[in-house]
């Protein structure tokens, strides 16, 4: 089936970028921040055959789509909130080509 992301690999790949951009825009003039994050992707939905049991969730790539005859695809959105780990808003920058002064 090629390279497959699972979801939870997907969702720590947001999570990543997400802590860059709040790093990257620390010390900024201008930040933002994320009131909410609407995640939508297009998983593929598997029975898990290798020793475990249940359903496994798979991100479906732009040129991809489920090759297996057991798995199907579905539309999956995602309504996140961001938050630190304090529990407070999430706050990333915009690096403006030059400062207001």
């Amino acid at each position: 089936m090629g390279t497959e992301i699972g979801l939870a690999r997907a969702i720590r790949g947001l999570r990543a970028e997400l802590a860059e951009a709040m790093a990257d825009g620390e010390d900024e003039a201008i930040r933002f921040r994320i009131e909410s994050i609407s995640l939508d992707l297009q998983v593929a939905v598997e029975n898990a055959r290798e020793g475990h049991a249940g359903l496994r969730f798979w991100v479906v790539s732009a040129d991809g789509g489920a090759s297996s005859s057991t798995a199907t695809t579905h539309s999956l959105s995602l309504q996140l909130a961001a938050e630190t780990a304090a529990g407070d808003h999430v706050r990333i920058a915009a690096t403006p080509e030059r400062r207001p002064d």
